[in-house]
Order: structure tokens, then sequence, then C-alpha cells
């Protein structure tokens, strides 16, 4: 008798435990997730979402109405993740997760928004929690059978993000500010130096790059930072000053190793000469 007991008991068990394995096995989902980031200057942007597929249906109108919230993909929230405050078409947005919907229309622009509720599931969007709102007008393009997002027209500081599915593309241009950034990250001669050649290198804030330039030059005068004041000063129209600073740089780097290649800046310093 206890030995059939311990039997259906053993039985039991492994049934159980089988039953469990099968509960928790796990098969593709039909619009399978994504992530897609970007760097832009000194800040990240992040995108998780899931890909759904046209599979032959009639998206605008039929599967998705218009003047309707779509969720932007599929399953859970479409999620934008911005490390840094960012410009959005010319509105400012903090820093932050927000879940980002879309409202289609059949003859007007296209709503994006986004929403500060990122908990809830995809399908539960309440507009008191809307952070931002713009319209944009849909593009049409090659038919595009699983929704995707991505980055384009890239520069140090700003992208486009561009949302494509079927043959529709809708994008919105975000912008960062690099130039605060680069001052909040500023130390040593070193960095000041780094923050100057991104200006010269970028051909922006070229202002602010002699500005740095000249901090890093208090700290520590040396020829590379006065290469890179140089070559801002050239840049910015004063030739006689940038060779004055050139051919300081050159003898600098000399003094402190006579065997230092300084070529590339006695050829910057003759080509400014045959300019001037």
């Amino acid at each position: 008798m206890i030995k059939k007991a311990f039997y259906i008991l053993v039985a039991t068990v492994s049934f159980a435990v089988i039953m469990y394995g099968q509960a928790q096995l796990r098969v593709p989902r039909i619009s399978q997730g994504a992530k897609v980031s970007q760097m832009v200057g000194l800040s990240e942007v992040s995108i998780s979402y899931c890909r759904p597929g046209v599979k032959g249906r009639e998206i605008w109108g039929a599967l998705l109405p218009y003047d309707v919230v779509w969720r932007a993909g599929a399953n859970e929230p479409t999620l934008i993740t911005f490390s840094d405050d960012v410009t959005i078409e010319g509105n400012k947005l903090k820093a932050g997760t927000y879940r980002f919907v879309v409202i289609p229309s059949k003859t007007g622009d296209w709503a994006l928004i986004f929403n500060s509720e990122i908990k809830n599931w995809g399908t539960v969007y309440e507009a008191k929690f809307d952070t931002l709102k713009i319209m944009v007008k849909p593009e049409t393009g090659m038919n595009e059978e699983w929704m995707s997002f991505s980055f384009t027209d890239l520069t140090p500081a700003s992208a486009r993000v561009v949302l494509a599915w079927e043959k529709i593309r809708l994008s919105f241009k975000f912008e960062i500010n690099i130039l605060a950034k680069l001052q909040a990250s500023m130390g040593n001669w070193q960095l000041l130096n780094n923050a100057a050649r991104f200006t010269l290198d970028n051909k922006m804030f070229l202002d602010e790059g002699l500005a740095w330039v000249e901090r890093s030059i208090v700290l520590d005068k040396n020829a590379r930072n006065l290469q890179t004041k140089a070559e801002l000063l050239a840049q910015t129209g004063k030739v006689g000053d940038a060779i004055t600073t050139a051919e300081e740089a050159v003898k600098i780097a000399k003094e402190k190793d006579p065997k230092a290649n300084t070529s590339g800046l006695e050829k910057m310093i003759a080509d400014w000469k045959a300019k001037k």
C-alpha cells in the first residue's frame, strides 16, 4: 500500500513538472520586438517597439481607422528615450522616456504624440499624460512589410526619426543642445581643446571654440592647443594671427622634441601665407 502511494506521488509530481515546463514554453511573437538607438553628439536616443506586418491587409483606414489613436507598433507601448533635453520640430521636450502614439488622418496632417505614461499595455492610452503633440505630413515610399523606425539626416547636433510601414512614412526632426553638453563636460586643457576642435571640425560655434581653446592655453600652453587656435583663427578669417600662432606652435613642438613631425602644420602656414 505504501509502495503504491509512493508511485502515485511520483507520477503526480512528474506530471506537474511536465505541465509546468509546457506552461513556460516560449514561442516567437507574430510582431517581434526591436530596438534602435543613435548617438547624436553626446546624447543618445533609443526606440523600443514591436513590428507588425502588413500581411496583405489594408492598413490605413481599415485595420487602423483614421482619427483613432494607434500605438505606433504592436503589443507593449512604443517607447522613445532621450538621454538629454531635445527640441522636436521647434518644441522643447525634457529628457526621459515617452510612450509614442500616432493619430492617422485621411485628409490632413497626422498627429505624433509623446505621452509620459509608459507602464500600461500598448492599447491603454490616456490623453491627460500627453507631453508634446506635433502635426506632420505623411509621405509615401516603397512598401515596408514590417513596420520600422530608423534615424536619418544625422548631424553632430540633430537627426530625423522615420517611422515606415506599408507605403506611409512619418518623420520628425529632433535637435540636441550640443553646445550645453560640451560646456558641461569641460575641466582640463585636453577637454577644452577637444571641444574647440569639435567646433572646428564641424564648422559650428566657432566663437565659443576660440574661447575654449584660449582657456585651454591658459591651463597649459602647448603645440596641440596652439594649432587648434591657429586653425580656428584661419577659419574665422584672421589669417595673420593664425600664422603667428601656428609658428609659435611649431617652435614649442620642436623645443620639446627636435624630431617632432610638424610638416602638416608647416604646410598649413605656407598655404595661409600664399593666400594672404
